[in-house]
């Protein structure tokens, strides 16, 4: 009986051990997984077949684009296929970014800009493979992989899988997107770059990731959007006495846009700074609402000196739906306001329009691209705009998709990496990449839809050779510009 029972004993605790194996090895090797954050989003690695959106889950629009998204999907999944098949030689790289939403919390990017981010991804990866603007793709070709890392911007889990997807054969050369400058964005940066992998971005403009290790951008930095902004200002003339309102959480990006303001337009700054408390990510505490906010500006347009005439908005699009609620209810709407601000993707902002205008309020923007002026020729328009556009349409994606932004950022940051992936050793790895970047420049500039893009060391890893276009809501022109006006042209430190 004894024996018995320790033969079952025995038994028992291999089955356990193995058990317990077992769900450590699929733990290990599973590629996507709940958030588990209460966001119910799913995360992980997928080669396009694996969904991270389900329609079913929600309904109207929001189920719309998600069945949108998921087709574009499908086609980098034939893409991927398609040049395994094809017998060359092939590398890997991953788009990293938020590819869902929280389901009942604000997030940094929306469904529609995830979309549009894949639009210009997917347009970008085929001209890469198929046609030779961005180097001989007979020569070595791309695979992409997606990794969505959810709208809290997982920093951990998500990079052990990324680092996992490298092959002898294929390796991985380069990570794209890394999302909006939150918290978690700095963190990804630096593991990636400790691990030698290098990483293009397209929308990161937080000051704190310019010249980190291995870390390039086709997005203006906050401190090249609040050049542009001043270059505005100088032409305008009519505006002269700002006040900052900005977020007061822990965020790269807003913070170092507020920093950049009082560095770049401490000439316009006629009153002190004052705060709200965001609700974008991660939050400390709820939202102000902008009820504090407001009444100090309405104080402030009153004054006999330096009566208060624009706002400089250091803060996320989450959270301008409050901003515009809270300046229409103003008790001295009857004063014009002119908010500024700055990012990629602002304009999807134009629909809180109905009730600007009901507030007396004027918006205008520093972005990374202009789509509609582009297309009707005006000044500044890239030489490789109109070749992306038509590759673009090719596709079958729409024009007004084009607004903000996220499509022409997208597809210039794949642009960048599949020129440098080129220009090394047939089949080059992680440590040959970073070497090419210096070398695009005269016969090598990258011939994006944002500009003709180039890296000088001086500028730590952001792109020159492009204009930074002012934009403003509900109106296709400028108004009370000076004839002629041109945008703030990006150079390098070096010609400046």
């Amino acid at each position: 009986m004894v024996r018995k029972l320790l033969i079952a004993g025995i038994v028992t605790i291999l089955v356990c051990v193995l058990g317990i194996g077992g769900v450590l090895i699929y733990e290990r090797y599973r590629l996507t997984w709940p958030s588990g954050d209460g966001h119910e989003e799913l995360l992980g690695l997928s080669d396009g077949g694996t969904f991270f959106n389900d329609p079913a889950t929600t309904r109207g629009e929001p189920a719309r684009t998600m069945e949108r998204i998921n087709r574009i999907q499908l086609k980098i999944q034939e893409e991927n296929e398609r040049v395994a098949d094809a017998g060359g030689p092939y590398v890997k790289a991953v788009l990293l970014m938020p590819l869902t939403v929280a389901r009942d919390a604000a997030s940094a990017i929306t469904l529609s800009q995830i979309e549009h981010a894949l639009q210009g991804t997917y347009t970008a990866l085929i001209r890469a493979n198929q046609e030779t603007v961005f180097g001989d793709h007979g020569k070595v070709r791309l695979q992409l992989l997606l990794a969505n890392q959810g709208s809290r911007q997982d920093a951990d889990r998500i990079v052990d899988k990324v680092l996992e997807v490298s092959e002898e054969e294929h390796p991985l050369v380069g990570v794209l997107g890394l999302g909006s400058s939150v918290p978690n964005t700095e963190k990804v940066v630096r593991r990636l770059g400790t691990a030698g992998i290098p990483m293009v971005s397209a929308i990161t403009s937080a000051d704190s990731l310019t010249a980190l290790p291995l870390f390039w951008s086709v997005s203006p930095s906050n401190i090249q959007y609040a050049r542009a902004l001043r270059h505005y200002l100088d032409h305008r003339k009519t505006l002269k006495s700002a006040i900052v309102v900005h977020d007061d959480n822990h965020d790269p990006y807003t913070n170092s846009l507020f920093a950049a303001y009082n560095k770049e337009l401490r000439g316009y700054l006629k009153q002190p700074p004052v705060s709200y408390v965001g609700a974008t990510i991660d939050r400390k505490a709820a939202p102000n609402l902008f009820g504090t906010v407001v009444m100090n500006i309405c104080i402030a347009v009153t004054l006999k000196k330096n009566p208060l005439d624009t706002v400089l908005y250091a803060g996320r699009g989450a959270d301008f739906a409050d901003f515009a609620k809270a300046l229409k209810d103003r008790q001295c709407k009857a004063t014009p306001l002119t908010v500024l601000a700055a990012a990629t993707g602002f304009a999807s902002t134009d629909v809180y329009v109905p009730t600007l205008k009901e507030g007396n309020v004027s918006v205008v923007y520093a972005t990374s691209a202009d789509s509609e002026g582009w297309q009707s020729g005006v000044t500044g328009q890239p030489a490789g705009f109109q070749d992306f556009l038509k590759a673009y349409r090719h596709h079958g994606f729409g024009l007004p998709d084009l607004r903000d932004g996220m499509a022409i950022a997208h597809h210039d940051e794949l642009a960048v990496l599949a020129m440098v992936a080129r220009m090394g050793p047939a089949v080059p790895r992680a440590a040959d990449i970073p070497p090419q970047f210096g070398n695009l420049q005269l016969a090598h500039v990258v011939r994006g839809a944002s500009g003709e893009l180039s890296f000088p060391t001086e500028e730590g890893g952001r792109a020159v050779g492009r204009m930074i276009p002012v934009k403003q809501l509900n109106s296709p022109v400028l108004e009370h510009m000076p004839a002629g006006f041109e945008p703030y042209r990006v150079v390098s430190a070096v010609t400046r």
